[in-house]
C-alpha cells in the first residue's frame, strides 16, 4: 500500500513540476521609478484612458467586411414597411378570431411510484396526451382499443398520442394493476 502512495506522489510531483517548468523565458519587467508608480486605487489600464474615437482600427472589434453601408439597409427597411401596409389593410377589416376547434391542448400522464396520474382524463378531439415514465424502469403501455401497438416507455421518455375521434379509451401498463388510465374524448 505504501508503494502505491509513493508512486502516486511521485507522479503528482512530476506533473506539478512539468507545469511550472517550461521553455518560455520570463518577460523582463521594465523598471519604473517610484515617482511614476500610481497607487493601486487609481490604477487604470491604457485601454481605459484612450477614448473610443482614438482606438486604432486594428483594435476595433468590427472589420470592414462586417460593416454594411447605410444605403443597403435603407431599401430593406422601406420594403418591410411596404409589406406591412397590406397587412394593416387586412387587419382593419376586423379582428381574426381563433375558433376553439383550431386550438389544441397537450395533457401529461405521469408514470411514477407504480401509479399513473391522473388515472382519468376528459379531453377534446385533436388534443394530445403524453405518457412520461418517471421511474428508473421499463414499462409497456397498452391501448385496450388497439389505437397503437404496445409502446415501451423508458425512464424520462414520453410517448405522445393525438386523439382524433370521440369516445372512451382505456390504457394499461403490462403487469401493473394500479397504472390503468381512462381517457374520455369529447367533441368540441
Amino acid at each position: 500500500m505504501k508503494a502505491k502512495i509513493i508512486v502516486l506522489l511521485l507522479v503528482l510531483s512530476a506533473v506539478l513540476l512539468s507545469g511550472c517548468v517550461g521553455d518560455e523565458q520570463p518577460a523582463e519587467e521594465e523598471e519604473i521609478p517610484e515617482e511614476e508608480v500610481a497607487p493601486e486605487e487609481n490604477e487604470t489600464s491604457e485601454e481605459e484612458m484612450i477614448p473610443e474615437e482614438e482606438i486604432p482600427p486594428e483594435e476595433n472589434e468590427t472589420s470592414e467586411e462586417e460593416m454594411i453601408p447605410e444605403e443597403e439597409v435603407t431599401p430593406e427597411e422601406n420594403e418591410t414597411s411596404e409589406e406591412e401596409a397590406p397587412e394593416e389593410e387586412v387587419t382593419s377589416e376586423g379582428p381574426t378570431i381563433i375558433s376553439p376547434e383550431t386550438s389544441t391542448k397537450t395533457y401529461t400522464v405521469r408514470i411514477e411510484n407504480f401509479r399513473a396520474s391522473p388515472s382519468s382524463l376528459v379531453i377534446e378531439e385533436g388534443d394530445t396526451v403524453a405518457w412520461i415514465n418517471f421511474q428508473d424502469r421499463l414499462f409497456t403501455l397498452v391501448s385496450e382499443e388497439g389505437l397503437f401497438e404496445n409502446k415501451n416507455l423508458v425512464y424520462r421518455r414520453s410517448y405522445p398520442y393525438t386523439f382524433e375521434e370521440a369516445g372512451t379509451y382505456n390504457f394499461s401498463v403490462l403487469g401493473q394493476g394500479r397504472m390503468d388510465v381512462t381517457i374520455t374524448v369529447e367533441e368540441p
